[in-house]
């Protein structure tokens, strides 16, 4: 069996006191370059890795995580992300972790921003964040780098640095939908893209959008693509009277609001292709009535869970992940969604 390396044995060969090769270990109090360098000599000689856990659990480290995630009371899509999130903070419940969960309203960037720097005076080890907001999102993440605090996002991705990220390509998902969509319907078709509840600086719809329109600017120039931004509560007058005007026969919606434009449709009457996000309890019953065509499922709950799972483990274990991480994009219909629930 192979010998378990202790730090007497890198004392012993490295020629330092075993105070020393404890300081080198865990980066503390002075230490000669001479003696530094033979220790870190000696342990790659030996192949010696630190216990992580040991180490925590020796320096009594309490880890302070801020989470900012959007309310799941104002909108259902972030309740399954919550979920997520309380389940890791169950399963590292033993360790020496204090967590702080933060909401936000998802139509208020402002709000966002103002949340984002009250979190930070608290001065955490990580911050775990929803980027939803492009400006804010920046504007924070300049200055959590400054701070040099550990910085995970999910959900909407950012163009600059972020730090660990874990989510879908939303180009790529607003691309599927626009395939998908040329499927169900002829060239001469006009195409209506939703936003509902989103302020114009939500980063995930504007990507959504952009794959959208990119895939038929490729394949069918021609195609006659509006776009709408519209609060839930002007919904149904909205699109009655777009409907009525412009006769659409196919509705993307960018959120996970699908079910609204379901509605009004139903009570419209009105046959037309029908494509979402985000398997909801009300977007599953209109999926299943075959009123919604497809939905694209976003793994929210695995995209926070993973997400503070990273970050857990870099504090803990010093581990390294891949600063992106993204999830497969997967197609929902009524013919598959039950194995999803």
């Amino acid at each position: 069996m192979k010998k378990k390396i202790t730090i007497k044995d890198i004392a012993r060969l490295a020629d330092v006191s075993i105070g020393t090769v404890d300081r080198v270990i865990h980066n503390r109090g002075k230490v000669s370059q001479k003696a530094h360098d033979r220790v870190h000599q000696v342990m790659e000689e030996l192949q010696y890795k630190p216990n992580p856990l040991a180490r925590i659990l020796k320096n009594n480290t309490v880890f302070r995580i801020q989470i900012l995630i959007p309310d799941p009371s104002l909108d259902p899509y972030w309740t399954s992300c919550s979920e997520g999130i309380d389940e890791i903070i169950q399963e590292f419940e033993a360790f020496d972790i204090d967590f702080n969960v933060h909401y936000f309203d998802p139509s208020l960037p402002e709000q966002f921003l103002n949340k984002g720097f009250e979190v930070m005076a608290n001065s955490p080890d990580a911050l775990l964040f929803v980027p939803l907001f492009e400006t804010e999102s920046t504007t924070l993440l300049k200055e959590l780098k400054d701070r040099d605090i550990v910085t995970g996002t999910f959900n909407s991705p950012l163009n600059n640095e972020m730090g660990q990220h874990v989510g879908q390509d939303l180009f790529v998902s607003g691309r599927v939908a626009a395939k998908l969509m040329s499927i169900l319907l002829p060239e001469s078709a006009s195409i209506l893209i939703v936003h509902i509840d989103e302020s114009h600086n939500a980063i995930h719809i504007k990507q959504k959008e952009e794959g959208f329109r990119s895939f038929f600017r490729e394949k069918r120039p021609y195609q006659k693509l509006t776009a709408l931004s519209l609060r839930s509560n002007e919904v149904h007058s909205r699109l009655t009277s777009f409907i009525k005007e412009s006769e659409p026969s196919g509705f993307f919606v960018t959120t996970s609001k699908t079910y609204q434009v379901a509605e009004v449709l139903d009570q419209e009457e009105w046959n037309s292709a029908l494509i979402g996000y985000d398997l909801i309890e009300r977007n599953i019953d209109y999926l299943k009535k075959d009123q919604i065509n497809f939905l694209i499922h976003q793994a929210p709950k695995q995209q926070a869970s993973l997400s503070l799972r990273y970050i857990i483990e870099r504090l803990l274990f010093d581990k390294k992940f891949p600063n992106s991480q993204l999830l497969p994009i997967d197609i929902i219909n009524s013919e598959n969604v039950n194995s999803y629930l």
